[in-house]
């Protein structure tokens, strides 16, 4: 089972469509975007009742994160976030007063509040948008008797009548009125 997952795992990340969202920083924005992705998938299969709504709805949240990331990145790239250099303190007191080699230099992507503001946007528009088609669908009655037969059970309760005596078509109560022989009301 892990082989084959492995496998497609592998052919995922060599497909065109991935080392596009990839390219130019979008592997970093992806996985900024991955922890608000899990959250809102777990909260809406929880939610719903549902794990392909939560897999849906988790996939949109990382989709939106990382799109609107990108269009950041392109359009406002002064406000996009940026790489830091990081070196350990370990690799500090080895190279002390020598260059420090490249691959030993950490390169960490830091979301700017902006970056991190449109995520949470999208952690937030993805449920609001994709999880009411998994909600149940509401029945509604657009028959006008079967409200009344409702309201009518619910006033022989309250007033414990147990034959309502109603106009036909109406909730007009006629207890009480003069009877015409006509058989109307």
């Amino acid at each position: 089972m892990f082989k084959i997952a492995g496998q497609l795992a592998g052919l995922l990340k060599n497909s065109a469509p991935v080392k596009r969202l990839v390219a130019d920083g979008g592997g970093d924005m992806l996985r900024a975007s991955v922890p608000g992705g899990l959250l809102t998938g777990i909260y809406t299969t929880l939610a719903t009742g549902n794990p392909i709504a939560g897999l849906t709805v988790g996939a949109a949240d990382i989709g939106l994160g990382v799109g609107a990331g990108k269009v950041l990145k392109k359009y406002a790239p002064d406000i996009a976030g940026k790489y830091n250099a990081y070196i350990p303190d370990d690799v500090l007191k080895k190279y002390a007063g020598a260059s420090i080699p490249a691959t030993k230099i950490n390169r960490v992507y830091e979301p700017s509040w902006q970056a991190n503001a449109v995520n949470l946007a999208g952690s937030v528009a993805a449920p609001m948008l994709i999880e009411p088609l998994f909600y149940p669908q509401q029945q509604t009655n657009t028959n006008q008797s079967v409200t009344q037969q409702q309201q009518l059970g619910q006033q022989e309760m309250l007033n414990q009548m147990y034959q309502a005596q109603t106009a036909d078509g109406t909730l007009y109560q006629t207890q009480g009125l003069p009877y015409r022989p006509t058989g109307q009301y």
